[in-house]
């Protein structure tokens, strides 16, 4: 007799690899690049919303700052290209890095509080980013923004690759979103995961039994801090602009929705969230006039039906298919 739990991995390795294979297979099914670029974006958000549930779902620590992270990340990426003509392979460690430094140095202060306090902390420091990109016009260049000129192509044994090809920048970003997905699951398996998960259920209880909680806050503020400003350099070198946009509260909200209904704590969860929750109101424009109200109808249904979110849906499906196995197998 199969174990369920066995047969549960079983199921969500196929799910995982169904679902990378159809997205390797976009481009040769599709002829519009507007869908590669959908597709692309949601890449991006894959990475936003992994890194966002290692600090909300697994650390337990609500922030709604993580736009200015992303935020840093594209600014950074686009400053370093205009002005030291550094390209894309450079700024991806570039911008995380940025991020990730700033992330430390406000976490000596903000990560002594918890509860409401540290979530108004995040939403002052997003507000800051915010604010700086629109006034600071020398640097950021206001509210017009900033252009980035595109990486040059790359010599490889297949031929040069292009950063204008919208091809190339969906394996790429796809490629480098599916990686940094699966870093950030192993370290929220890890032991160090385990002293979040610590800190997110009872950070005294924790400290009793020898986890250093503050520690566990500060790397999962700084890790997560990394991936966002990752994201943002794929953004800017994606969108070739950047402008303080990127700092509004919309974007975390999104982020949020991916986190929470794609299945709080669980990053795989979050990970397929951002790429149905980009997809599907994209897909909905087809009923222009009722299309808000429609994604806001199914996020409802699924908050309502499905607490635990898409994870808590895919994992309802595999236990279904567990007993209906171990029933042929009893026969």
């Amino acid at each position: 007799m199969r174990s369920s739990l066995t047969l549960k991995r079983g199921t969500a390795v196929q799910i995982g690899l169904f679902v990378l294979a159809l997205l390797a297979a976009t481009p040769l099914l599709v002829s519009d690049n507007y869908y590669l670029h959908v597709l692309t974006m949601a890449f991006i958000f894959v990475i936003l919303a992994a890194s966002l549930d290692l600090l909300v779902g697994v650390a337990g620590l609500l922030s709604l700052g993580h736009t200015a992270f992303f935020g840093i990340g594209a600014y950074v990426s686009a400053l370093a290209t205009i002005h030291l003509g550094t390209g894309f392979w450079i700024d991806l460690p570039l911008a995380g890095a940025s991020a990730a430094l700033l992330a430390l140095l406000l976490g000596l202060a903000i990560l002594n509080v918890r509860g409401h306090r540290f979530v108004i902390s995040t939403i002052a420091i997003s507000e800051l980013g915010r604010l700086v990109a629109y006034n600071w016009t020398s640097v950021t260049g206001g509210q017009i923004g900033l252009s980035l000129p595109k990486t040059a192509p790359i010599s490889t044994p297949f031929g040069p690759l292009s950063f204008a090809s919208p091809t190339v920048m969906y394996y790429l970003i796809g490629a480098i979103a599916l990686a940094s997905t699966l870093v950030i699951y192993r370290i929220a398996s890890s032991t160090v995961g385990l002293g979040m998960k610590g800190l997110r259920e009872n950070d005294n209880l924790a400290e009793a039994v020898g986890v250093d909680t503050r520690s566990m806050a500060t790397i999962a503020f700084v890790v997560s801090a990394f991936f966002a400003g990752v994201a943002g350099a794929l953004y800017a070198h994606f969108m070739s602009f950047v402008s303080p946009d990127l700092f509004y509260f919309s974007y975390m909200t999104t982020m949020l929705v991916m986190v929470i209904l794609g299945g709080k704590g669980t990053i795989i969860g979050p990970a397929y969230g951002a790429l149905i929750f980009t997809i599907v109101p994209e897909s909905l424009r087809v009923a222009s006039e009722y299309r808000l109200i429609i994604f806001g109808a199914l996020l409802a249904l699924l908050a309502v039906a499905f607490p635990g979110g898409l994870a808590q849906l895919f994992q309802d499906a595999a236990s279904k298919r567990g007993r209906g196995a171990e029933l042929v197998d009893q026969r």
